[in-house]
């Protein structure tokens, strides 16, 4: 088993988590820019997308330490294929809401699909991912700490630290669209939290 393959199974963490993490980006796009505001099964959707990234997350995080044990690498897919898995069915559930004729679906669309129909297919895509990172175990998992090069801690740190970003992120915009509320309409069109001060 050669350290080039551990560092590649490594990578390929990294590449999950920046993934799922370019994929809230494009969310916040259609938030932030676009001024669509996402409703609650929108959000989360968002909330699985992070939970998946956890689990290579942790991987990285224990690879800057030391060794990565087997347990803990299939712990760490494991947990990301359980949470894009039950995120897809919350986005399943979505598409079914909209997919008669002549609902218009919920907010826009990109290449004539919603957001919604585009999470259902990046957590299925991301399940199957983190199945093929499972899979190839033997060859992929980091078993010694040797495996971890500078590189991979420099680059470990930004992955973590964009993980947390988004997550923090998340947190702030989820607490402006329900404000001190009890729950958040189906239908936003406004920020509560300021709406609710007049602003």
């Amino acid at each position: 088993m050669s350290k080039t393959s551990n560092r590649l199974g490594l990578w390929f963490a990294h590449a999950y988590v920046i993934g799922l993490c370019g994929t809230l980006a494009g969310a916040y796009f259609f938030q932030f820019g676009l001024w669509e505001y996402p409703c609650p099964m929108c959000l989360l959707q968002r909330m699985f997308f992070l939970l998946s990234a956890l689990g290579p997350a942790w991987i990285i995080a224990r690879s800057r330490k030391g060794s990565v044990t087997t347990r803990e690498w299939a712990s760490g897919w494991g947990w990301a294929i359980g949470a894009a898995l039950i995120g897809s069915t919350v986005s399943a559930a979505q598409v079914l809401m909209h997919i008669v004729p002549p609902d218009p679906g919920y907010a826009g669309a990109l290449f004539g699909l919603h957001l919604y129909t585009w999470a259902l297919i990046t957590f299925l895509a991301a399940a199957l991912a983190a199945a093929a990172a499972l899979f190839l175990t033997p060859v992929a998992e980091p078993l010694d700490a040797g495996t971890t090069s500078p590189a991979l801690r420099r680059a470990g740190a930004v992955t973590l630290a964009v993980l947390f970003v988004f997550a923090a992120s998340n947190l702030v915009a989820c607490f402006f669209l329900q404000g001190f509320n009890w729950q958040m309409p189906g239908d936003p069109t406004s920020y509560q939290f300021f709406t609710g001060f007049g602003l």
